[in-house]
């Protein structure tokens, strides 16, 4: 079967490639290529994360969430978590790490009812390669450098996690992992090998989930009851209509879809000229009325209190697939920072959803058993027999860079490479952040008159996430992976 595939590493993109090679359809392709981002980018994801992810099989449209829900069930109260200031450049973040902050991973159970679902190849032939590359090891990537980098102070929070992810430095200490090292996690192959032959049940009941347990142990939440009761759920799409293009995106637990459908909503009322100062300006009063929008319009969905200042940074990302038949999957998982645990017995490293105010909104903790906020928006977009994937890792930036994907595909006619690489903004709390690269300097000085100051990011940046791109569109399939996080695409 042909198909394209975009993904944030070239392993994860060649694994989905070579599943649709063997006959696989698009979730065949999506199973796989998320199987070999466990070892491939495993800051990024994992079976001890959670995502969302939209479905387009034959014909149908529905979303598939396997997010995190809030530990606790058993009674036990988590204890103290250990905050950590992360520099990005032009900003810094504090986030929460250790124990208390892992919650309830939804990945294992969310792979598996995925491809239950619609696979047709076994899915132990799926994970055949990503369970090689366990004990055979991968090459470190730029963006796992950089991520392992600013995470290196949780990363070292236990033994196990920081030999995992440290080299000896050559003077009796440790560095993180570095772009031309290779990355291993030897225990972690046969999980995924098991996961794969028998299904997640010995990650909900037998041993597997056990050994998670006793890992955190008493300052965690979590218990043996919150992962039995874990359920992934189908649920119905949000739709946009823009410009004569259907764009669907998922609802609760995902803040980001309504954000963006909001904006998609304002900014398809009046024409733009391309990459003007207008047209900036556009995008970020939509961008900031959609951010604000949110704490009056989604109270229900999302509880009181909840708001724009909560918007975290969580280390994401993206696989987007589309097969030639116009089947489509985008899907979008997580581990957050990670706790710094790393499950011995089974190499599954552990979220710290916990501790990101984005997932868990200080003063408006979720009860125990329901879905903890996300701001995963993996999203399609359909217009005939076209059918475009697209989605990125970032938290907060996730809604910015799938905006900029809709409005670079269908405004500027953009190939699925530029609409990945183009440059993009981003509002959060009533500020601009732009970056400026490859943009005219009278437009950023028009910019600057109207809106006031903002934040320049003059090259790409791992903050403004990695948007990856895969579609049948304008009569071909074709793909593009973002270059600020190793963003590789294939096509066939």
């Amino acid at each position: 079967m042909r198909g394209a595939v975009a993904g944030g590493n070239a392993q994860t993109v060649a694994a989905g490639m070579a599943a649709l090679a063997q006959g696989g359809n698009a979730v065949d392709a999506v199973v796989a290529a998320t199987l070999m981002a466990c070892i491939t980018e495993p800051l990024l994801t994992g079976l001890g994360g959670g995502g969302l992810a939209m479905v387009h099989m034959a014909g149908e449209t529905e979303v598939l969430d396997f997010f995190g829900t809030m530990p606790g069930l058993c009674g036990k109260k988590h204890g103290p978590m250990a905050g950590i200031d992360v520099d990005f450049g032009p900003v810094r973040q504090r986030f929460l790490a250790g124990p208390a902050s892992a919650c309830v991973p939804g990945m294992p159970q969310g792979l598996w009812v995925l491809h239950q679902r619609h696979g047709v190849l076994p899915m132990a032939q799926l994970a055949q390669d990503a369970v090689r590359a366990c004990s055979e090891g991968v090459p470190v990537t730029r963006a796992t450098e950089l991520s392992a980098g600013l995470l290196w102070e949780i990363l070292q929070m236990t033994p196990l996690s920081e030999s995992l992810f440290g080299r000896d430095d050559g003077h009796g200490g440790r560095r993180p992992v570095r772009e031309g090292d290779t990355f291993y996690n030897p225990a972690l192959g046969p999980t995924l090998a098991r996961l794969a032959e028998e299904g997640p049940a010995f990650l909900a009941t037998g041993d597997g989930a056990e050994a998670m347990v006793r890992t955190l142990g008493p300052d965690s939440a979590l218990g043996m009851a919150d992962l039995a009761a874990y359920r992934a759920l189908w649920t119905e799409p949000l739709s946009a209509n823009y410009r004569g293009v259907q764009v669907h995106m998922p609802g609760a637990p995902s803040q980001g879809g309504y954000q963006v459908q909001h904006a998609l909503r304002a900014l398809g009322r009046a024409e733009r000229v391309a990459f003007s100062a207008q047209e900036i300006l556009d995008v970020a009063r939509a961008m900031d009325a959609a951010e604000r929008a949110m704490p009056t319009e989604r109270v229900a969905l999302f509880g009181h209190g909840f708001g724009a200042k909560y918007m975290g940074s969580g280390y994401t990302t993206h696989t987007s697939v589309v097969d030639h038949e116009g089947n489509a999957v985008s899907i979008t998982s997580s581990l957050g920072e990670t706790s710094g645990w790393v499950v011995p017995e089974t190499g599954v490293v552990t979220n710290n959803f916990l501790g990101e105010a984005d997932v868990n909104p200080p003063g408006h903790p979720r009860p125990p058993g329901e879905r903890l906020l996300t701001m995963c928006t993996p999203a399609l977009m359909k217009r005939g027999e076209e059918i475009i994937a697209m989605g990125a890792g970032g938290s907060s930036r996730i809604r910015s860079a799938v905006l900029h994907g809709v409005l670079y595909a269908v405004d500027h006619h953009a190939p699925p490479s530029a609409v990945s690489a183009w440059p993009r903004l981003h509002m959060e709390g009533g500020q601009l952040r732009l970056e400026t690269f490859e943009r005219d300097p009278k437009i950023l000085e028009a910019v600057g008159r109207e809106w006031g100051a903002f934040i320049s990011f003059p090259e790409y940046s791992m903050y403004f996430g990695g948007l990856h791109v895969a579609g049948k569109w304008a009569g071909g399939l074709s793909a593009g992976g973002d270059p600020r996080r190793s963003g590789s695409a294939a096509s066939s």
